[in-house]
């Protein structure tokens, strides 16, 4: 076995850093002021800011990849919430919120404080994260006194720190269970001005340390003890104490409950204290520390002390087991047999929805919510953001199965509309707005959540315009109502097994075998509670679900299969398009055109502009949607003033449109294809000789081009665009 790691990790430059004396510490944090004095709400904000942000202005690093904590998609919202507290935090100076993540089961609440308490562990490896604390070193005698080397010549008795010494050397350590920060180890009134002095450049760090225990507190007790008892023993010589301290780098870890703790509902004390003293290791202390009461405090809270606690499912807990919270959030201590101890922690945990109703009907319930953030994690309603989820398990399951390309969307869109409920009109002061917003249906709320799914169909450019500008004040319609959007249907879990299950069952899973799944999932109504649902409309319906999604997927490949045709559209959209908006503005104004070539003016063409029209299917009134369009463009005008204008760009229902007009002129190209695709797939399984079909080489080379072309246009496997073929030409042709 090769052991040329070894000589990689002696080489490594943090286990340099690890240990160093009191005096190398005060040197290394002058020039590190910023990065060592931080509590841990600035630790954890630095943190959050150091990973950066994505395009959406959510945190990266909660959807990097990490085998102990599943990646999280979405919920932006409750990183807004959590950084909002971590503001908070700071303008009080200390953690005095409990963070209670509240959402049904599986919604990725646990996964949230598992990234969180990773994301801490990778930035604490970091230079800019490291963290410090100390221990009590106590030498064995002869390195205090000095002892008699070869020929008598004695050994020098003053030793500047014993920081450095081997194991041979100490008779004894004393770590510091709360890992108290060295900073502490300064008295109060030099401490303050040290710091007054290294932040002076920073005064919004000044000012949040001085709201901190690191300004105005202290050290633990033990510490203080021992601190109190070595400087009368040293006649008041401090130097004399901190000979005494070995500053010690620790790294935050939720493996070996190092500042990531997590506490399971299990009952059991959090902290407790226990003597020490007469612990036999420990006889070689001085003198002036053996008559001490020295207690040992530990527990899962003492652990977590300077990072993250997690209480997993709070409220199954009886409620004395965490009344000790409504203390600490007040005043950062906890009180151990009569010692308070100061603590440095971010308090987060998590609840379902169930327990939290019924803490509110107990008695105490008002004492505990001033101290308590309550943020709402729900299931995601953005479809993209979901389909994000499985992509993982997808890729691990791709040796026994293929899912084809809209099998995980039309999947993941049933989950979503499942957890949609029917907009209330009455909700919204616009009239306009609300009356399409109630006229949806589950699946256009669906693509309507999600960014980077088209518009839905079936609602006019002018309705599309309008739901763009109301987006957000659509999404929040029911936070302030119980059952709010999310709280219900179908969650990760359930669909993760679904997948599983749809892999068990077909080597090939397209959309097809998607709603046929569905079919049968929905009759064990004793299985999921949202099937139990009062349908009201197409809401709470999942046998409509499955038939709008069916329409669905039937619209999107009918349109890849005729983009397979490969036939070339020579028009100009462009300027098809430009000209079309020229011609419509002329009419609305009664204005004339000019021709760019001639350089005369002319009325506009008016046989243009229905053909243009009936080209991309109007079906709405055709004066209100050619004043829409011209206001649609007077708005990208004032918004983009220099900018030359690219029609398509303003305009782009208008080029799918086109493209859908265009698509509709080769049915009789896919008819023909229809009549021989049973023909081919039968010489695909060579059942039978190529001489016994009647379709000439012509027809073969049409269908391949189409199975080719969604292949590598649309990545279908060949089977999978086969089987779509096939149930497109059944359905629609």
């Amino acid at each position: 076995m090769s052991l040329d790691w070894i000589k990689e990790a002696n080489s490594d430059e943090v286990n340099f850093k690890e240990l160093l004396s009191f005096e190398d510490y005060m040197d290394y944090f002058n020039k590190n002021a910023e990065h060592q004095l931080r509590p841990s709400f600035e630790y954890i904000t630095d943190m959050l800011n150091h990973f950066g942000k994505d395009d959406e202005a959510g945190y990266k690093f909660f959807e990097a990849k990490h085998d102990d904590a599943p990646a999280v998609f979405g919920q932006k919202s409750v990183q807004d919430a959590i950084t909002q507290n971590l503001v908070n935090f700071q303008e009080e100076g200390f953690n005095n919120k409990f963070i209670l993540l509240v959402g049904p089961n599986g919604s990725a609440k646990s996964s949230l404080i598992r990234k969180l308490m990773k994301g801490a562990e990778d930035y604490s490896e970091l230079s800019e994260g490291a963290l410090y604390s100390f221990s009590w070193v106590f030498p064995i005698d002869s390195v205090v006194r000095g002892s008699l080397g070869l020929g008598g010549i004695g050994k020098s008795t003053h030793v500047e720190t014993y920081a450095y010494l081997e194991d041979k050397e100490i008779s004894a350590i004393l770590p510091s269970e709360l890992k108290d920060h060295p900073i502490l180890l300064i008295p109060t009134k030099y401490r303050q001005s040290i710091i007054n002095d290294v932040l002076a450049n920073n005064q919004r760090l000044l000012d949040a340390v001085k709201k901190s225990y690191l300004y105005k507190g202290d050290l633990s007790k033990r510490n203080r003890m021992i601190y109190d008892a070595l400087l009368k023993n040293a006649k008041g010589n401090h130097e004399e104490v901190l000979k005494h301290i070995r500053v010690e780098r620790f790294f935050i870890s939720r493996r070996y409950a190092n500042s990531a703790v997590t506490i399971e509902p299990q009952i059991h004390v959090d902290a407790s204290i226990q003597q020490i003293t007469m612990d036999k290791r420990l006889a070689s202390l001085p003198p002036s520390l053996q008559s001490l009461n020295l207690f040992q405090l530990q527990g899962e809270v003492i652990s977590a002390n300077r990072g993250i606690l997690e209480f997993s499912d709070l409220l199954k807990r009886p409620l004395d087991t965490y009344k000790y919270l409504l203390q600490t959030m007040e005043s950062t201590t906890i009180n151990l047999h009569g010692v308070l101890t100061e603590l440095d922690i971010f308090f987060i945990g998590t609840s379902n929805e169930i327990h939290l109703s019924a803490f509110k009907q107990h008695p105490d319930f008002n004492s505990f919510k001033g101290r308590f953030t309550f943020v709402r994690v729900p299931y995601l309603l953005d479809v993209v953001q979901e389909e994000k989820i499985y992509a993982e398990q997808i890729e691990g399951l791709k040796d026994r199965t293929t899912f084809e390309p809209l099998a995980l969307r039309i999947l993941s869109l049933f989950a979503v509309m499942s957890r949609l409920r029917c907009a209330d009109s009455r909700n919204y002061q616009d009239k306009s707005l609300g009356r399409i917003v109630s006229e949806m249906n589950p699946l256009q709320k669906a693509l309507l959540y999600s960014k980077d799914v088209v518009m839905p169909e079936g609602i006019d450019s002018e309705g599309k315009q309008t739901l763009r500008q109301h987006l957000e004040e659509i999404k929040h319609e029911f936070d302030l109502e119980s059952l709010y959007e999310g709280k219900f249907g179908l969650s990760p879990r359930d669909m993760k097994k679904i997948i599983f299950d749809l892999a068990s069952t077909f080597k090939n899973i397209t959309f097809i075998e998607v709603l046929e799944y569905l079919k049968k999932l929905i009759a064990k109504k004793n299985d999921y509670d949202f099937l139990n649902m009062t349908p009201q409309g197409d809401f709470h319906h999942p046998g409509r679900f499955i038939t709008l999604l069916q329409l669905h997927g039937i619209e999107i490949s009918d349109r890849e299969i005729r983009d397979a045709l490969g036939l070339v559209d020579n028009r100009s959209y462009e300027d098809y398009i430009k000209r079309y908006i020229s011609n419509i503005n002329a009419l609305i104004k009664g204005e004339k055109i000019k021709n760019e070539i001639t350089g005369q003016y002319m009325v506009c063409d008016e046989y243009f502009i229905q053909e243009f029209e009936k080209n991309i299917e109007l079906k709405e009134d055709a004066k209100k949607f050619r004043s829409h369009l011209i206001s649609k463009l007077g708005a990208y005008f004032l918004d983009n003033r220099g900018k030359v204008i690219v029609y398509t760009e303003v305009f782009p229902d208008l080029v799918e449109d086109l493209k859908e007009s265009f698509r509709n002129e080769q049915k009789k190209v896919i008819d023909a294809i229809a009549k021989n695709v049973v023909f081919l797939e039968a010489e695909l399984m060579n059942t039978a000789e190529k001489s016994t079909f009647p379709m000439t080489d012509k027809d073969r080379e049409q269908i391949q081009k189409v199975i080719d072309n969604l292949q590598t246009k649309y990545h279908y496997g060949k089977a999978g665009a086969l089987t779509l073929l096939k149930f497109i030409i059944k359905e629609r042709y």
